[in-house]
């Protein structure tokens, strides 16, 4: 059987998507070289938007000419719309044979089977096990490319109001350290040059007695990895150990994305963050201090239930006063089973759109001043791949800014120095100046 995977939303499910991939060749499945060739068709779904999900609803509708073609095409939702939606997806798509939520991803196997026996069975696991997170990751079919992700915690045990990932991801569990360190020497092996720790909220990394801070000296004497991150991180739980290890250990990259949501104590108090701006503020302080050539990046809520103009000025005032790197900003959305769904909004969408287009100019005005401080500078480049703008190479320095550059395919998964010589508000433009190695 020839298998196809098509994936939306954040790295986690990216690696959850390779995972599956690897549990699918297990089989004896092959992937298909295109979507019409394919057997099998796993959608891998992202609920932490409306957006997000409504296109998984809209992409089905798009399958049913494919499907009328191919009536023996098996079609697998997976993921965060799969854990939200439950069964009723049955009720919304007649086009879907079975649905698997991201803890439950060993039962692929006897679904795919059961599909493939008895054709429109309706079948569906949803438990919420261990499976991802004890999931082995040298069975994973891994993308192309120098960098790798090693999945170290699942989870939220927060109680944010506006988030479904506690409902759709479960609590918190960890990998054991014996086993995040097994696989980071596969990966090591096996010629990736970067890891990225994953977890909803990595920060609370925990076994036993070592936490997040611990296992990054641990990954430490694996000479091969020459660059490590880690993402999620929760500003309630990124410690001054974590900071330390940041700075003091050399594989790991001087870049760190910390979600603020917003800059009003009033509406992060209605959000259930658990922490205040000035909290926050002394967190950016405490790592510009170890740290000053940081590169930091957040999330930002537009339009939050009850958000007056005064509150939104705020977020506005706490990107002038921190100038991040960069900003994901969005729409406030409901989601169905949220404590915020249960508010009334008031703002319309109009007004709504309005700001988040305010507040995305400013910070593209801040990225491009800040963007142009590193002109005339040197960078060392993890070449990833071909750029999008005129057939160059791309990569990203340290601190995670994206670099264009001419240079040869043949660089790809090699780091390059490279001195910046113009800047964009979304990337750097450079020249070579060596290989390493050369």
């Amino acid at each position: 059987m020839r298998y196809f995977i098509q994936t939306w939303g954040c790295q986690m499910n990216f690696h959850d998507s390779e995972k599956l991939a690897g549990i699918l060749e297990e089989q004896g499945c092959v992937p298909a070289g295109r979507l019409p060739d394919a057997d099998v068709l796993l959608l891998n779904t992202c609920s932490i938007r409306e957006k997000a999900a409504e296109k998984v609803f809209s992409h089905l509708g798009a399958l049913r000419p494919l499907r009328e073609q191919r009536p023996d095409l098996i079609i697998g939702l997976c993921g965060c719309v799969a854990q939200q939606e439950g069964e009723r997806l049955f009720r919304r798509s007649d086009l879907v044979d079975f649905i698997l939520g991201p803890r439950a991803i060993e039962s692929l196997p006897a679904l795919l089977r059961e599909a493939a026996q008895r054709r429109r069975p309706r079948l569906a696991d949803l438990a919420v096990r261990d499976d991802s997170i004890r999931f082995d990751g040298a069975r994973a079919r891994r993308a192309v490319g120098p960098r790798a992700y090693l999945t170290i915690m699942e989870g939220c045990n927060k109680t944010c109001t506006y988030c479904i990932v506690p409902t759709t991801r479960g609590r918190e569990v960890s990998k054991p350290v014996s086993q995040v360190l097994e696989e980071a020497a596969a990966l090591e092996q096996a010629g990736f040059v970067e890891i990225e720790l994953l977890g909803q909220n990595v920060n609370a990394y925990r076994d036993g007695s070592f936490h997040l801070d611990g296992l990054l000296r641990l990954l430490q004497p694996l000479e091969g990895i020459k660059r490590l991150r880690f993402t999620t991180s929760h500003p309630a739980h990124l410690s001054t150990a974590i900071i330390r290890a940041m700075a003091e250990c050399p594989s790991v990259c001087h870049a760190l994305h910390l979600p603020s949501q917003s800059g009003s104590d009033a509406v992060l108090e209605r959000m259930r963050r658990g922490y205040t701006r000035r909290r926050y503020l002394d967190r950016i302080e405490t790592l510009r201090r170890w740290i000053p050539d940081l590169g930091l990046s957040t999330d930002i809520i537009v339009g939050y239930p009850g958000e007056s103009r005064a509150e939104f000025e705020e977020s506005l005032s706490l990107l002038r006063e921190v100038e991040f790197d960069q900003v994901y900003s969005f729409l406030y959305s409901p989601r169905p089973g949220t404590d915020a769904a249960q508010e009334q909004e008031s703002l319309s969408f109009a007004e709504k759109n309005a700001r988040l287009a305010e507040l995305q100019a400013m910070q593209q005005e801040i990225q491009l001043r800040r963007n142009r401080l590193h002109v005339g500078s040197e960078a060392d480049v993890l070449v990833d791949g071909v750029s999008r703008m005129g057939g160059k190479l791309k990569g990203r320095t340290g601190a995670n800014r994206v670099v264009n550059f001419e240079g040869e395919e043949s660089w790809i998964g090699s780091t390059v120095q490279v001195r910046i010589t113009a800047a964009g508000p979304n990337s750097l433009e450079a020249r070579r100046i060596r290989v390493a190695g050369s």
